[in-house]
């Protein structure tokens, strides 16, 4: 990597208070987003107009730009948001919802699969709170969930979430977090990410931990560059603006191998920074669940992420928007987009540099 990486002004591709928002969805993120045959796909959490934290999917139309807003959502035949697979039971593990997917291809032996948290509880945060890790398959043209969960938490992180799943070789390595609870107003972050390693996608070894609570980074995303792989990090956002949060933005890592040890991957690089001025509302209380695709231009990478706006509570927001003129907003505890930005590097294509994506050792 150059030492002059830098990052493009974010641009929101959905947006809870600005809009737009596609019909059918009040809030969108966790974007996870592939090339598959050719195709630049995005796979996304959202919460739906009927109440419920659902999985859906969203293209690129022929030549648009992947760090532009020409995303288009799946949508049934009236033009609503169309999930990617039923919801699960309720009572079930995962029956309060889905949400983070993370997609890997098919190979020789197993499924296309989409892993994803889900959560039991009631509850969305707090020591009530609970959330696991399951997968979908896809068989017959169609997402099939497993009735169990592939990985729990333990005794003194009882919540799993944000799967970070890649495939590489004969094996599939998963990062994931690792919590006491997800926090509430007024908690700080105790976040530990993990890693597991399986042969199947299925059964997974015993985890060890990748970045530690003092690190404080919240989840990844990873793609594969020239010579090796690069990794994107993300910090819990002060999704309740409860303050004392560490600094906030993306980080970028790289290796030449997949490797399962942090003692491989670069020391992170912060590459966009939500605390500085010129930062769009949007994004000011911080990012998390960060995507990223390495496009078809082997010199290009778009990051993306999930912003959290720095607003006041519904009832001021929404007379300020009145007084101002402007369409209200649905009440929410917060409020979430998508943002897509352009890592530009430092070299240029045929130049004594080289690619700006092409990775170095440590």
């Amino acid at each position: 990597m150059t030492d002059s990486l830098r990052t493009s002004r974010p641009l929101s591709i959905w947006d809870m208070v600005d809009g737009p928002m596609p019909h059918g969805i009040l809030g969108v993120g966790d974007p996870d987003v592939h090339l598959i045959d050719g195709t630049p796909t995005m796979f996304l959490g959202g919460f739906s107009t009927s109440f419920r934290n659902r999985l859906y999917v969203a293209t690129l139309p022929s030549h648009a730009d992947p760090a532009g807003d020409s995303w288009l959502v799946a949508t049934d035949a009236r033009g609503r948001a169309l999930p990617l697979a039923a919801d699960p039971p309720r009572g079930a593990w995962d029956g309060a919802g889905m949400h983070t997917p993370s997609f890997v291809p098919a190979t020789a032996d197993q499924p296309a699969r989409i892993y994803y948290t889900g959560r039991r509880s009631t509850k969305q945060y707090g020591p009530k709170s609970e959330y696991a890790i399951g997968v979908l398959e896809h068989r017959d043209g169609q997402w099939h969930r497993r009735e169990e969960p592939l990985v729990r938490g333990d005794a003194l992180r009882r919540s799993v979430l944000e799967p970070l799943v890649v495939h590489d070789g004969d094996r599939y390595l998963m990062w994931f977090q690792a919590n006491p609870y997800e926090i509430g107003p007024g908690d700080l972050p105790d976040y530990e990410i993990r890693v597991v390693e399986s042969a199947d996608g299925l059964m997974w070894s015993d985890p060890r931990v990748f970045t530690t609570s003092s690190d404080g980074f919240f989840d990844n995303a990873i793609t594969r560059v020239p010579g090796g792989w690069l990794m994107v990090l993300a910090r819990g956002a002060d999704i309740h603006g409860s303050g004392g949060m560490p600094p906030q933005g993306l980080w970028i890592s790289t290796a030449t191998v997949l490797s399962a040890d942090p003692e491989e991957w670069s020391t992170p690089r912060h590459v966009l920074r939500t605390d500085e001025s010129g930062t769009p509302e949007s994004l000011a209380r911080g990012t998390y669940g960060p995507g990223i695709l390495h496009t078809a231009d082997p010199d290009r990478v778009v990051l993306y992420a999930t912003g959290v706006r720095d607003t006041p509570r519904w009832p001021r927001l929404i007379t300020r928007r009145v007084l101002r003129g402007q369409a209200p907003v649905v009440p929410s505890p917060f409020y979430l987009s998508v943002t897509a930005v352009e890592l530009h590097g430092g070299a240029t294509p045929g130049s004594p540099g080289g690619s700006p994506f092409t990775t170095s050792a440590g």
